[in-house]
């Protein structure tokens, strides 16, 4: 079963495994219960999603990626 990213407005982010006829149904939040979106990230399969995997993929890229990364500036001189 795919487990899927979603943050909860009043506690922050979590990980559900949920069926994939499920997944873009909000899940509650496993601390208040309030109802919490899915964010928009990539399912994960098999046994990487644990506990204590840390953050999720939407916040663990490095400081180089394109998703993550702030708005590119040009200057003149490199046009």
């Amino acid at each position: 079963m795919p487990t899927y990213d979603y943050e909860c407005e009043n506690c922050g982010p979590f990980r559900e495994q949920r069926p994939m006829a499920e997944y873009d149904l909000p899940q509650p939040c496993p601390d208040c219960a309030e109802p919490a979106p899915r964010l928009l990230t990539l399912a994960m399969f098999g046994g990487g999603a644990t506990e204590d995997a840390g953050p999720s993929p939407a916040r663990a890229h490095a400081g180089g990626c394109a998703c993550c990364a702030g708005p590119r500036s040009f200057s003149a001189e490199a046009v």
